[in-house]
């Protein structure tokens, strides 16, 4: 993966169009706690991204949770999740197949299990195949959609510039939310990104993202959503530095009932980097021979058979 330590154009120019030049000349947030690790590989997921911050920075106290001059939380600045190894399964797995242990985010239920309908258990058992690892949309560059764009190893950039939250994905994605009542986009109109309303409950910013296209995984070992998933999100400041991040996922079509995880996120001392994902992606490459050679072994059926 090549990246340049630089902001992409392409977020420049929504930065420059959003957001009034005095909160762009705003001082830089106080410094942050110590990055937090991952693990990073291929753009292209089945690892793809940064796992953690590039800053090695001594811990630093948080201090209060910040303020916009109307009261609310200010939460710009650039953050780096600190999921669990959500990116390799939701709940608590141990490694295996080529892929790392993951300590569990599934708060509710209290079991800490996905309430997979016994059809998505057996597509997600076979989407875990090696041979089933191009079929991931990010391998392709596709953005992650929501809510797994929280949980890919890459960090984000908020933004609050009057009437709305925007989240800058180095992975290549963005969200321009309204903080209004406006209605949400036709049903017939799906995005990989889905369409979103924020609102303030006290210091949480709650985010409800609805007209998802169901073509996302929500990992690399394949969880399930559909075109029927809607996810609230709540974005809770704990101090300066620190969120706790909750999603609650309503999917019927997949899920028995509705699931909620929750994390920490962490200020970073760092920037956007501008990533290419397909610029040297020799990830793609490697997982499509895989597919390719189980397909021709007779172990994976080709595509519309």
């Amino acid at each position: 993966m090549k990246m340049r330590i630089a902001v992409a154009a392409v977020g420049v120019a929504m930065i420059a169009a959003l957001v009034p030049a005095d909160v762009l000349a705003q001082d830089p947030p106080p410094p942050p706690a110590g990055a937090q690790g991952g693990r990073a590989g291929a753009p292209g997921g089945r690892g793809g991204g940064r796992g953690g911050g590039r800053g090695g920075a001594p811990a630093a106290p948080a201090g209060p949770i910040r303020r916009m001059p109307d009261g609310k939380p200010d939460l710009s600045g650039f953050w780096n999740s600190a999921p669990g190894g959500a990116n390799y399964g939701l709940s608590r797995r141990t490694g295996g197949g080529g892929m790392p242990g993951t300590q569990g985010v599934v708060v509710d239920p209290p079991d800490g299990l996905l309430p997979m309908q016994e059809w998505a258990k057996a597509e997600q058992k076979n989407r875990e195949l090696p041979e089933r690892g191009y079929d991931d949309p990010t391998a392709h560059c596709f953005v992650a959609g929501v809510p797994r764009s929280m949980w890919v190893p890459a960090p984000f950039h908020i933004l609050q510039p009057a009437g709305y939250v925007v989240f800058l994905h180095e992975r290549m994605s963005y969200r321009v939310i309204p903080l209004d009542n406006r209605p949400f986009l036709p049903d017939n109109i799906r995005l990989w990104m889905g369409d979103s309303r924020a609102r303030w409950e006290g210091d949480t910013l709650v985010v409800d993202t609805r007209n998802l296209n169901g073509k996302t995984w929500l990992n690399e070992v394949g969880e399930v959503v559909s075109h029927a998933e809607t996810v609230v999100e709540r974005y809770t400041p704990v101090d300066a530095n620190t969120i706790t991040y909750e999603a609650t996922i309503t999917d019927p079509i997949v899920y028995t009932r509705a699931f909620t995880v929750r994390f920490s996120v962490r200020r970073q001392p760092d920037e956007l980097l501008e990533i290419a994902c397909h610029e040297d992606n020799q990830d793609l490459i490697h997982l499509k021979e895989i597919k390719e050679e189980a397909i021709k072994s007779g172990k994976l059926k080709a595509p519309g058979k």
